[in-house]
């Protein structure tokens, strides 16, 4: 299924500093006193935000909600759907397990000692490597979406450069002994951005809708700062405000015909007011290995003002314009998250 795109899309935003934040150069200072003690990352002197430091913020607060949320009422459910002998993974994976120290998931106990990247490299000596279905399956529903050792994410997250003039403040600080409460480093200085916005993207393909609901939750507290970025989020820094440009949604193999998304062998996916995800558009039996939702569980009615498009070449496009009609999307995947995490 991997090898195969049956969904793709992109999410376009902009992000502007809401206070100070400070992304670290790898080395900054240096032997120069005019240049503060920490800088801003650059590429050709120009400051940025990188990707990475987006994705693990995203996936990082994606991991939060699932901790949350998971609970005997989601394993139960799972074990309904797909049978009491079949492994069921948690909602995300425990960051702290140790490979000595790693036991397969069990619910019922306080504490899940669970890694997706830790239990497929215990199986690799076995038949598993080549069996993505089985790694699909297997793995977190986080990692599902982010990728782990054995499993390629399927969301990718580009730089952010700035779209105009970047205001930049130089503060003070010191780093305070936690024992003695007496200085321990400092006084040093660092660079922040205080104004200004940068545009990024984020692509995506082959996601279910409690995955992409998922994602719109975590960008959400991005947006709103209950998560922060950077350096020094406990100093204050950190924060930031986020505009969503437009979400386009594409289906490659599909086309509208009979007031309906079809694929191109003519199988019905959704009716034409409907949003798909991935277990719609793979319903058939080839991916049954994948475990993924039924498809009446994997679709949801389309915001008012959105409609499909035809490519103008081949396939089919949804696209939403404008922070409100991003956010109506993110709005009608929460049924199929809800479902997910059995609420």
């Amino acid at each position: 299924m991997h090898k195969a795109t049956f969904l793709e899309g992109t999410i376009r935003f902009t992000i502007a500093p809401d206070g100070p934040i400070l992304i670290k150069a790898g080395e900054s200072g240096g032997a120069d006193p005019t240049l503060p003690d920490m800088e801003f990352v650059r590429s050709r002197g120009q400051i940025y935000i990188p990707g990475p430091s987006l994705k693990g913020v995203i996936r990082a607060q994606a991991e939060r909600i699932c901790r949350s949320l998971d609970g005997p009422t989601r394993y139960d459910l799972a074990r309904q759907r797909h049978g009491d002998d079949e492994f069921i993974p948690p909602l995300a994976d425990n960051p702290l397990v140790e490979k000595r120290r790693y036991e397969p998931y069990e619910r019922g106990g306080d504490e899940l000692r669970f890694s997706s990247g830790i239990y497929f490299e215990e199986l690799r000596n076995g038949n598993t490597a080549g069996d993505t279905a089985l790694i699909y399956r297997r793995s977190s529903f986080v990692s599902q979406i982010f990728g782990h050792t054995s499993l390629a994410g399927r969301v990718r997250f580009a730089d952010a450069y700035p779209t105009g003039e970047v205001l930049i403040e130089e503060r003070n600080g010191v780093a305070i002994d936690r024992i003695y409460g007496s200085v321990a480093f400092g006084p040093f200085n660092y660079e922040t951005v205080v104004g200004g916005a940068f545009a990024s993207r984020i692509d995506f393909k082959n996601l279910t809708l409690a995955q992409l609901g998922l994602l719109g939750l975590a960008l959400r507290d991005l947006a709103e700062g209950r998560v922060g970025i950077g350096f020094g989020k406990s100093r204050g820094l950190g924060r930031v405000k986020m505009t969503f440009d437009s979400l386009r949604i594409f289906y490659p193999t599909c086309e509208l015909t009979s007031g309906a998304l079809r694929l191109l062998d003519g199988r019905e996916v959704a009716p034409a007011g409907k949003l798909a995800g991935l277990g719609a558009l793979c319903a058939d039996g080839r991916y049954q290995g994948y475990a993924l939702p039924p498809r009446e569980d994997d679709l949801a009615d389309l915001p008012e003002g959105l409609a499909y498009q035809p490519d103008e070449i081949m396939g089919v496009s949804l696209t939403a314009t404008g922070n409100e009609q991003v956010r109506a999307i993110w709005r009608a995947c929460m049924p199929a998250w809800r479902r997910e995490v059995g609420l």
